[in-house]
């Protein structure tokens, strides 16, 4: 069942020593001796189209120019046999060579015809696009790839599909049930970068994910809808070929998933996350690539700056909103902005360890009580500077601090891997 047809080829007609009929458009870089007039055992009619590339390196074999609509979903239904991969493309317009993302590929191994169909979603308004069939791999002893009655459609049939079950999976590889497959989603736009953007449905697990697309550049708290296609890129979830089909009023963004970093993994992918109270054990240096680490329990996680990049003090305990993301073989949190790492004011266990820490606006001092052991104590201001760092003793219960200004600072204690920490006003 077809929507509307913008291209058919049943390849019957060649002029000699050029591409098929309605094949060979500006994009094509496959030469004209790899195209070849097959006539043995045909799909329908007399000939099919023989596409040769035995290389690692795409060839493009496109359309003469058509007609295409920003936003529309066109289905390329071919009917193939032999082996080689094929995936789908558009350039945009026939005098510039402006392309689209590709579709990822799909591999054909078959001694025997089969019906295919791959979906892509043009991103511009163009009357003179060009469809492109990538190819790649192919193999004689298997004749290279075979493909006839190519035909082009505007799509009918694309299911909007939650978030989350875009994103939930029992597949040990974390891979989309919809991987490769042409959907509609909606969500509210959780954070932006460079590249792309984090688009999430209500709180918690699996209701988050990236959009790879630097076109539509939304903005915080945008909720919109969109087409894409599910893709897997080095173990992350995405969707890339975007279009943006409506966009509704700027609504409130969902509050972020409090967890440990021990929770961090695949149903967290793409979703605001806090975490609380973490300390920062690596700062950011030389092969670094401006990541610095934090640790809670035992447990490491990577702050990114791909979005935010924030200068933390060693040692010093935060609290931590951002994207949980996965890249280069790691899982990492993205803050957004300054207001997403704060340092953590709470009190560790001061009863417990029965350490007290206080300040004396008479003498200026801090003054310690319950110490039993040697210990290392910084102060912090509220930029998350370290104005001040001591190594004290059981025997020491006053620090003076005269010399800072006034302000709010935090008081770090690390006693026995254990922290205290006190926030002090300083008038």
């Amino acid at each position: 069942m077809f929507g509307q047809v913008v291209f058919q080829s049943d390849f019957e007609t060649w002029t000699d020593g050029s591409f098929p009929d309605g094949w060979g458009g500006s994009g094509t870089n496959i030469g004209i001796a790899n195209v070849v007039k097959y006539t043995t055992s045909a799909y329908a009619g007399s000939n099919s189209c023989q596409l040769i590339n035995a290389t690692t390196s795409h060839k493009r074999f496109t359309t003469t120019a058509v007609s295409i609509e920003s936003g529309t979903a066109y289905k390329v239904e071919f009917y193939a046999k032999g082996k080689g991969d094929i995936r789908l493309g558009i350039k945009r317009t026939a005098s510039i060579p402006s392309y689209m993302a590709y579709t990822p590929y799909t591999s054909i191994n078959s001694s025997s015809w089969d019906m295919y169909s791959i979906t892509i979603i043009a991103d511009t308004t163009s009357s003179d696009a060009e469809f492109i069939l990538s190819v790649v791999s192919t193999d004689a002893a298997m004749e290279h790839l075979i493909i006839d009655n190519v035909t082009i459609s505007v799509a009918t049939d694309i299911q909007e599909v939650s978030i989350h079950d875009i994103q939930y999976t029992t597949d040990p590889s974390g891979d989309s049930p919809y991987s490769g497959q042409t959907i509609k989603t909606r969500g509210v736009v959780t954070a932006v970068s460079t590249q792309g953007f984090w688009l999430q449905n209500g709180k918690g697990a699996w209701n988050g994910i990236y959009v790879y697309n630097n076109i539509i550049n939304p903005t915080l708290g945008d909720s919109i809808l969109i087409s894409a296609t599910v893709s897997e890129y080095n173990n992350l979830t995405e969707l890339t070929i975007v279009s943006k089909l409506d966009e509704f009023s700027n609504t409130t963004l969902p509050e972020p998933e409090i967890i440990n970093i021990a929770n961090v993994g695949e149903s967290y992918e793409g979703v605001l996350c806090k975490l609380v109270d973490v300390q920062c054990t690596a700062v950011p240096g030389p092969g670094t690539y401006g990541m610095w680490q934090i640790t809670q329990n035992g447990n490491n996680l990577k702050v990114d700056d791909d979005i935010y990049a924030f200068t933390p003090t060693m040692n010093t305990h935060y609290d931590i909103t951002g994207i949980i993301h996965y890249s280069f073989g790691e899982w990492k949190i993205l803050p957004r902005s300054d207001n997403d790492v704060t340092i953590h004011t709470g009190i560790n266990s001061d009863e417990a360890n029965n350490i007290t820490i206080n300040y004396d606006a008479n003498s200026k001092n801090l003054i310690i009580k319950g110490l039993q052991n040697n210990a290392s104590l910084n102060i912090i201001n509220i930029l998350g500077q370290n104005m001040a760092s001591y190594s004290i003793t059981p025997n020491t219960n006053r620090i003076d601090v005269a010399n800072l200004n006034s302000g709010i600072y935090i008081v770090n204690l690390l006693n026995n891997n254990t922290i205290t920490t006190k926030k002090i006003l300083i008038p």
